[in-house]
Order: structure tokens, then C-alpha cells, then sequence
């Protein structure tokens, strides 16, 4: 298991429910907007809908799958501050369709609760379990992240993957704290933006918080948008466009599964496009192209990468600076990190994150 826990520590997390209930419902609950929080992972704020990816502009502008798949919630999370021992929180999905028959509904439509305290590490808490029907509610307990600690919580709450969300809500009982947590210190306020396919949208996660986009939002202490497209990453130069309105800290480019088989002068033509589309609007922004992963690579680069990495060495000649390639063939560490061979499990998006944390922090620390 990717994440033991005690007999004790289940007892205490197992508040959650589904649907709510009547201990919840007994309490006088003081409710709060997600967007009266601090609401992450959401490139632009002209949105057609409450928690969705792309801006309204875009509609038309990209294709109509990738438009809709937008609205799906991926990497948008909601972080505040508490005092109360425990947290409520209640969201309302787009679709009815919970599941995929390789993703189970805590990935697709499940909200995770992860907090810390200070500037210490994330825990686990809980997730929130969806079981028919459109609107549910978890609750959970702090007392196992606050261990007896006086001061605030702060917790962080992923929203679905793969569906999207009429709204959220968070709520604790009346008398107690809840606000949106302080801006990121150090200079972290800036975000990382991951593009791509259906693998960094979060495909085939349990969990919203084990994609690897967001195990790397937690360790670099990070925000992170995720603008993964199942089936979509594909370099179009209208999302080349978009990716350019965003300011953040680094751009990391995935989207070699969607784009194997293209003849290769129109995937290096893509790859040009749109590292150069990005150094126009971001002179110093570094650019990391991800490599194709493989179960079966061998520690050999897929034709796709190669093509990839020849057009980034080609960009380097012409003095294009800033722009890099992360091996694909480093992403998973054997056969058993996928659920069909492509998708990753969570084992499999620890690897990912494991191969990709140390070449970001890198780029990051030179970041301006």
C-alpha cells in the first residue's frame, strides 16, 4: 500500500460520508463558498463555469472535445485555515456518470482531503466517496494531523479528475475559524502549469491527490494547473496561444501519447510552435518537454520522443534558451505501475513524480 494507516488513525479519518448524515446534520454548521477560499489550480478566472479549466474565450477557439473536457475539475483544490477539529465538505457534480471500468468514482468524481500544520509535511486525511446521485458530503476529522497542537490547520482539498463540479462548499461548526489560507511564501505563489493527456489529467488515479501533478504541487509546496486533456494533448496551436496567457513558474509539456503516429515533421512543427509561442510571451519561463512513457522501454526513448527531443536540440541551436526534456523512459519503474499498460496507478504516479521532482526543482530554483 502507498499509504499505511493504524487501526487507531482509521477509526479517527473514518468520519466520512457519503450523501451526509445525521450527526452533520445535527450540528450547526457554518457554511463558506470554495471561491470565498482559496481556490487553486485555475488558470483564469472568465470561466463559463464555476470550476472550469479554460476560460470562456476558449470556447470555439479549441477543439470541442478538449472544450469539454474542460470542465472536468482536474488539479483545482480549495486551501484554508481552521481551528475546528473537524471539516465538512459538500460538492455537487456535472455528471451522473461517477466511473470509468479502470478508474474507480473516488478518482473520477471523489474529492481528497490532504492538511498540515505549519510548514510541515501533507498528510492524508480523507477522500469523499461519491455513491449515486450528484450531490454529496464528507466529513472528517484533524485531530490526527493537529496531534494536540494549538494554532490553525491548514487543509487542501482536491477536487474530481475526470468530472466537474456546480459547486463546492466547506463548513465547520459554528464558533470556529475557517479562511482562506495565506498566500505561499518564498516565492511559491507562482504555479506550475502541466499540459497534456489523459495521463497528466490524472488517468487512472484513485484519488484526485495521488495524480502526479499533485504529489509534486505538495512537495514543491507549489500550485499547480492542470490543463491535461484525455485523448487531447495535442499541441494545437490555439492551445499553444492559451498556454501563453498563464504566468507561471514553469510549463511542463506532456503530450507525446496523443501525438504518436503524427508524421514527424508536423509533430517537430508543433513542438516549435508552441515552445516558441510560450519564450515570446515568457523570455526566462523554463519549458520541460516530457518524454513518452513506457512499460516496456527498456531505457530506450520512444520514436515519438526522439522526434521530440530533436526538435528541442534543434530550438537550442537556433539560441531558444530555457527550454529542456525529461527522459520518458525514467517515468515508470518496471510493468506493474499501470492499469492497462499506458495509464498509470497511483504506484505508477509516484514514479512519475519521483523521476520529474528532481529536474523541476532545478528549473524552479533558477526560475524568475
Amino acid at each position: 500500500m502507498l499509504m499505511a494507516m493504524t487501526t487507531g488513525l482509521c477509526a479517527v479519518l473514518m468520519l466520512c460520508t457519503v450523501g451526509g448524515d445525521a450527526a452533520t446534520q445535527a450540528q450547526d454548521v457554518r457554511w463558506r463558498p470554495a471561491h470565498e477560499l482559496m481556490l487553486e489550480g485555475m488558470g483564469w478566472t472568465a470561466v463559463a463555469e464555476p470550476f472550469s479549466r479554460l476560460p470562456a474565450a476558449a470556447h470555439g477557439r479549441v477543439p470541442e472535445s478538449l472544450w469539454g473536457l474542460g470542465r472536468h475539475s482536474a488539479g483545482v483544490a480549495v486551501r484554508f485555515v481552521t481551528n475546528s477539529p473537524t471539516v465538512t465538505v459538500r460538492w455537487t457534480l456535472l455528471e451522473a456518470e461517477q466511473a470509468m471500468p479502470h478508474m474507480p468514482a473516488t478518482g473520477v468524481s471523489g474529492l481528497d482531503l490532504y492538511a498540515r500544520v505549519g510548514d510541515g509535511p501533507w498528510s492524508f486525511v480523507q477522500n469523499g466517496r461519491p455513491a449515486g446521485g450528484l450531490s454529496h458530503e464528507m466529513r472528517a476529522g484533524l485531530e490526527a494531523v493537529a496531534q494536540g497542537k494549538a494554532g490553525l490547520v491548514e487543509c487542501l482539498v482536491y477536487l474530481p479528475l475526470y468530472n466537474g463540479c456546480k459547486s463546492v462548499e466547506v463548513g465547520v461548526p459554528s464558533g470556529k475559524t475557517l479562511d482562506p489560507a495565506p498566500e505561499r511564501p518564498g516565492g511559491r505563489g507562482r504555479p506550475v502549469v502541466f499540459y497534456g493527456t489523459s495521463i497528466v489529467q490524472g488517468g487512472c488515479a484513485s484519488r484526485p491527490g495521488m495524480a502526479h501533478t499533485a504529489i509534486l504541487g505538495r512537495r514543491l509546496d507549489r500550485s499547480v494547473i492542470n490543463l491535461g486533456f484525455s485523448g487531447s494533448g495535442r499541441m494545437e496551436a490555439a492551445v499553444a496561444d492559451l498556454l501563453a496567457e498563464l504566468d507561471p513558474a514553469a510549463y511542463v509539456i506532456d503530450c507525446l501519447w496523443n501525438m504518436a503516429g503524427m508524421p514527424d515533421a508536423e509533430m517537430a512543427g508543433k513542438v516549435t510552435y508552441l515552445a516558441m509561442a510560450l519564450r515570446k510571451a515568457h523570455p526566462s519561463t523554463p519549458i520541460l518537454f516530457v518524454g513518452q512513457s513506457s512499460i516496456h522501454s527498456g531505457g530506450k526513448e520512444s520514436h515519438a520522443s526522439q522526434v521530440q527531443a530533436r526538435a528541442v536540440a534543434a530550438l537550442k541551436q537556433s539560441r531558444v534558451t530555457g527550454v529542456h526534456v525529461a527522459p520518458g523512459a525514467d517515468l515508470l519503474r518496471g510493468d506493474e505501475g499501470t492499469v492497462d499498460g499506458v495509464h498509470p496507478t497511483d504506484l505508477g504516479f509516484v514514479q512519475h513524480a519521483d523521476a520529474l521532482e528532481p529536474l523541476l526543482r532545478k528549473l524552479l530554483a533558477t526560475a524568475r
